[in-house]
């Protein structure tokens, strides 16, 4: 990976267009296409010249007809289009001034190297095919419960089967979101004064709003505007002295003084959690009776 900067002290120069990004630092061109990148020294190329719709052509040196085009993939050279026709000739006259001062190689394919990296899914696509399959596997198990159970049991597990996922998911928002900092704070947070620097609205719309904090811990090292993990009510000013308990292991995990609309809000969301599990369960055993 390039680090943006030419061997020689200039930086590099980076031209994209038509699915193709070619990169120059002065001694050595990258070209990458897709998975695949083609490094090459300035003595493999023949030539480079403005193509007359605003690209870039590069030539190879040597006989591409010799069987080393094939194999690199590039054949003769490569033509970069590109819309931005002082980009295409800035990396031109920067190539053909390096082209200029070096001498070119009888056979410029043989020079050419080519790395292609093994396509990975992002953790974002990962994280969705991982939900397509459970969600799958899951719609799987209770079909084939609802088929073998008594009479009804496939419409009940059909109207209900939603919950337990979503159920499950409320009470793990509960306690990622609203409860786990609150416990570890209370178990070893340091409570020191510090001042309110009003409020900011979290998720759920006009339901949570969080106070930022200020403060300094015991180590003289100073916070601000930092997000409360207790919830505040949404007429909650939320400005002056508040005393603030920050974890020492985490200094910006903090929260204000807890709040009954924290305590509330949180209850009850845990107690439809339960209730809508609860739901579920009874439709499953239903189902599993027969």
């Amino acid at each position: 990976m390039s680090d943006g900067r030419a061997r020689t002290g200039a930086p590099e120069v980076v031209l994209a267009g038509g699915g193709t990004t070619a990169r120059f630092d002065g001694q050595r061109l990258r070209i990458v296409r897709g998975a695949t990148t083609w490094t090459m020294p300035v003595r493999a190329v023949r030539a480079a010249e403005a193509t007359p719709g605003g690209g870039v052509r590069i030539d190879l040196s040597g006989d591409p007809g010799d069987g080393r085009a094939a194999r690199h993939g590039l054949g003769a050279g490569v033509s970069i289009p590109s819309r931005n026709a002082h980009a295409a000739r800035a990396f031109t006259e920067q190539l053909q001034q390096a082209l200029s001062t070096t001498a070119t190689a009888a056979d410029g394919h043989a020079l050419v190297l080519v790395h292609t990296r093994q396509r990975v899914p992002s953790p974002r696509v990962r994280r969705l095919a991982a939900i397509g399959v459970a969600v799958l596997a899951y719609a799987g198990v209770l079909g084939a419960v609802g088929w073998r159970g008594p009479e009804g049991a496939g419409i009940a597990l059909a109207v209900t089967g939603w919950m337990g996922p979503a159920g499950a998911g409320l009470l793990f928002f509960c306690w990622v979101r609203l409860i786990r900092d609150l416990v570890a704070l209370r178990r070893r947070g340091i409570t020191v004064s510090g001042r309110g620097e009003g409020t900011v609205r979290g998720f759920g719309g006009n339901v949570f709003y969080f106070r930022r904090l200020g403060y300094r811990t015991v180590d003289g090292e100073e916070f601000t505007r930092v997000e409360s993990r207790g919830s505040v009510g949404v007429g909650t000013l939320g400005v002056g002295p508040v005393d603030v308990t920050y974890d020492p292991l985490d200094p910006r995990t903090a929260t204000g003084p807890l709040s009954f609309h924290h305590v509330a809000v949180t209850l009850f969301l845990v107690l439809t959690g339960l209730v809508v599990l609860l739901v579920w369960a009874g439709a499953l055993l239903y189902a599993l009776a027969g």
